[in-house]
């Protein structure tokens, strides 16, 4: 088997620059990920260094050799910075820089001057490195949580090893434009980068994608004004808990939350004052949760919790912290210090048997209680027995008619 190099470079570069164009033209149409154009502009800089090096015997040796190296590696450093930019983490200019200042310095001693074999082998150590690092950026950032990450992190680990064969057939790879690789693991050598440069581009977009959809679906379960989860979305992640603790026989607990006297602060201060009262009142609660509770407004100035293994003596003290810290930490509105309170009303199931609609129409009788006991107090709810169940209200989610706020 005999591979015209002329033919594997001139095809990297017209599908580098077709791969480069199409993530630039999918970025134009919407501009909410930076990191397409960081992929696009690696594949462009990568383009730059094929067609430099292909002019080997035709170019001076610090356009066809530097510049040249320089550039692919640079494209490496810059697929790094596209995930680093995909996951929101700051582009890290230094390490994009590093590659090529290794490779020009190490190219001003005698040995990588000399010997193409050693120039091939340190490219592509230090491409092996930037592709490794990329990996690893994948994995600890969650990326592979998406449905083409996995793909993703197994392609970047196989062109890591692709460069790090390189290393043993350094003497035999073809570096001349004219060249012919007749071995077989050179010549699939020479054409993995093109097939790299097509996988990898269609996974970025698909990733793109692929989150642009979950951000989507997140902002329909999110509540605008306090950033928790609104109706449909806490009810949707409490049933998710329930079925877990069902097959774990673990308990759950459902506490409902009603900020008091809400409507006088709106009467007093004005609609803009009640919304920051939420907000603060969001922000505190949360700091009294513990990591896999599960917090929603589910309508006005009402929020549920639901409490993962929570039985009724850490169901009551969850709650009891939760109006503590409400009642001791008074919220500015401008200026002006607002003391807030909070009545909750806490319902337990130890088998996680219970349908959410019951649970929430127990809570709900709760809450009524501890507030016509003078509010700022927390009641948990005695169950009817296994099996019994009270009539509905027959409103949404089990409502058990109207009450003081």
């Amino acid at each position: 088997m005999n591979i015209d190099m002329q033919t594997v470079y001139t095809a990297s570069v017209l599908v580098l620059v077709l791969v480069g164009l199409l993530l630039l033209w999918s970025w134009l149409q919407d501009k909410r990920s930076m990191a397409l154009v960081w992929w696009a502009l690696s594949f462009f800089v990568s383009t730059a260094g094929v067609v430099l090096l292909s002019d080997y015997d035709l170019l001076p040796d610090v356009w066809s050799v530097d510049v040249a190296v320089v550039l692919l590696i640079t494209g490496h450093g810059l697929v790094w910075a596209g995930v680093r930019s995909f996951d929101d983490r700051p582009v890290p200019w230094l390490g994009i820089a590093a590659g090529g200042v290794v490779w020009s310095l190490a190219y001003q001693t005698r040995i990588i001057e000399t010997s193409a074999t050693d120039r091939i082998g340190l490219i592509a150590v230090i491409a092996a490195i930037y592709t490794g690092v990329t990996a690893w950026e994948m994995f600890r950032d969650g990326l592979i949580k998406l449905r083409s990450g996995p793909l993703v992190l197994v392609l970047l680990v196989a062109h890591a090893a692709c460069h790090v064969l390189r290393v043993p057939v350094a003497e035999s790879f073809p570096y001349a434009f004219e060249a012919g690789a007749s071995d077989i693991k050179v010549a699939l050598l020479a054409l993995e980068p093109m097939l790299f440069g097509v996988a990898i581009g269609y996974l970025f977009l698909l990733m793109t994608r692929e989150r642009g959809e979950a951000e989507i679906s997140t902002l329909a379960m999110t509540d605008v004004l306090t950033g928790s989860l609104n109706r449909r979305g806490f009810f949707d992640a409490a049933e998710d808990i329930r079925r877990v603790a069902q097959k774990q026989n673990q308990p759950v607990a459902k506490l409902l939350l009603d900020v008091d006297h809400f409507k006088e602060v709106n009467d007093t201060y004005g609609h803009a004052a009640g919304d920051e009262i939420l907000q603060s009142f969001t922000v505190l609660v949360r700091g009294a949760l513990r990591v896999d509770d599960v917090l929603g407004r589910i309508g006005g100035e009402e929020f549920a919790v639901m409490a993962v293994n929570a039985d009724a003596e850490v169901a009551h003290a969850l709650a009891e912290r939760i109006r503590a810290t409400v009642s001791e930490s008074p919220i500015m509105w401008r200026e002006t210090p607002i003391e807030v309170s909070v009545s909750i009303g806490v319902v337990c199931d130890p088998t996680a048997q219970r349908p959410l609609d019951d649970l929430l129409e127990i809570a709900d009788r709760a809450l009524y209680a501890a507030k016509r006991r003078g509010r700022n107090k927390v009641v948990l709810a005695e169950e009817p027995a296994e099996g019994a169940r009270k009539p509905s209200s027959g409103r949404p989610g089990g409502r058990a008619g109207r009450r003081p706020s």
